[in-house]
């Protein structure tokens, strides 16, 4: 070792496979771990968006809320998650509202009938054959016209009010209600009169039928199978949807064609929260609801038209009724909700269909 040169030797062999050893750490760091970083985003950096809605996961609501997950998620490269807690895990639809408004979860999907409790203007579309059209396709057509106008946005000006957001655009459909009956058909409004049937306990639905001079009996809807079956109610009215998954088949033989309703989700969202998203964001979620919405719709109307021809089969006489004298019957269910509506507002809202 007392040789210089056999010491300078050793000397720069160390150090050559240091300075290799610390390029290739280098390599590595500046290769590997940015290219990773890059294709995936930190749970800590992502945002997480919760909604809730009442439906089970076999419907078309929860379906639409997860084609809604799915474009957020792909939209936004990952940055944005959307959980989506289905089936009424979080309460039912009125609870689901109040949570969106103090901003426990982000967003939900009401009907238009439960919104109206918190945005009144909301209630116009609760009222009987509000929406123009001679069947489900031509009244969904009618919608999306509608839900395109100024007097239509009034209700989602309104919604702030209430600390929410809606989307006009975002057509969220349920489809028409109609009225199930023992055995008696019900083609004109005068062979409804002393009619014992059930309703949902809230007007919208109570005030056409009172008008009819139907016995009105509110109920809630897991009470109904048994009433109809031990004669406690003669009829019901429920969309199509819910007349088959309830299975009335089995304790009522007549589906009367009413369409008297038409029942249509309008998500919402907290404002706050809403208001703290960048413009890109907001419009990614706006472009998602109504996409995802005409996936829901479509899969709705579809849904209706095999359901009532599965009700066919199952035994139950499809009955059509006059709907002219039916509209001309409960044209006045619109006085109840003067004071929510404001003056001219119904008339606003049949006058942009046409």
């Amino acid at each position: 070792m007392n040789n210089p040169m056999k010491r300078y030797r050793i000397y720069l062999f160390v150090s050559l496979f240091i300075a290799l050893l610390l390029a290739g750490c280098g390599a590595n760091s500046a290769g590997s771990e940015p290219s990773d970083s890059s294709n995936k985003v930190k749970d800590s950096e992502k945002m997480v968006i919760k909604l809730g809605h009442v439906t089970n996961d076999q419907s078309a609501i929860h379906k639409g809320s997860i084609k809604f997950k799915e474009i957020i998620e792909e939209e936004s490269n990952g940055t944005m998650e959307v959980q989506v807690i289905p089936g009424g895990q979080l309460g039912n639809e009125k609870d689901l509202v109040e949570s969106t408004q103090i901003g426990t979860i982000h967003m939900t999907i009401p009907s238009a009938a439960v919104l109206s409790n918190f945005v009144p203007k909301a209630s116009v579309l609760t009222l009987p054959y509000i929406i123009e059209g001679k069947n489900e396709r031509e009244k969904y057509e009618y919608f999306h016209k509608l839900a395109k106008t100024d007097v239509y946005k009034e209700i989602a000006l309104q919604s702030n009010e209430a600390g929410l957001e809606i989307f006009p655009e975002a057509v969220w459909w349920v489809g028409d209600r109609h009225v199930t009956t023992k055995d008696k058909t019900i083609e004109t409004p005068e062979k409804i009169r002393g009619l014992k049937i059930r309703t949902p306990d809230a007007t919208a639905h109570t005030e056409p039928f009172r008008l009819l001079k139907a016995n009105v009996t509110p109920m809630n809807i897991t009470e109904v199978y048994m009433s109809l079956k031990t004669g406690t109610i003669e009829a019901q009215e429920n969309s199509i949807n819910q007349i088959y998954t309830n299975k009335f088949q089995e304790v009522q033989n007549v589906v009367n064609l009413t369409g008297h309703m038409t029942q249509n989700e309008l998500p919402a969202v907290n404002l706050n929260w809403w208001k703290g998203l960048t413009e890109d964001q907001k419009k990614m979620i706006t472009d998602a609801m109504a996409v995802s919405g005409e996936y829901m719709s479509e899969l709705q109307l579809k849904a209706n038209e095999e359901e009532l021809n599965l009700l066919k089969e199952s035994g139950m006489k499809v009955v059509d009724v006059d709907i002219d004298a039916y509209k001309a019957a409960t044209k006045d269910t619109y006085k109840a909700f003067e004071d929510k509506l404001g003056n001219g507002y119904y008339e606003k809202i049949k006058d942009a269909q046409k």
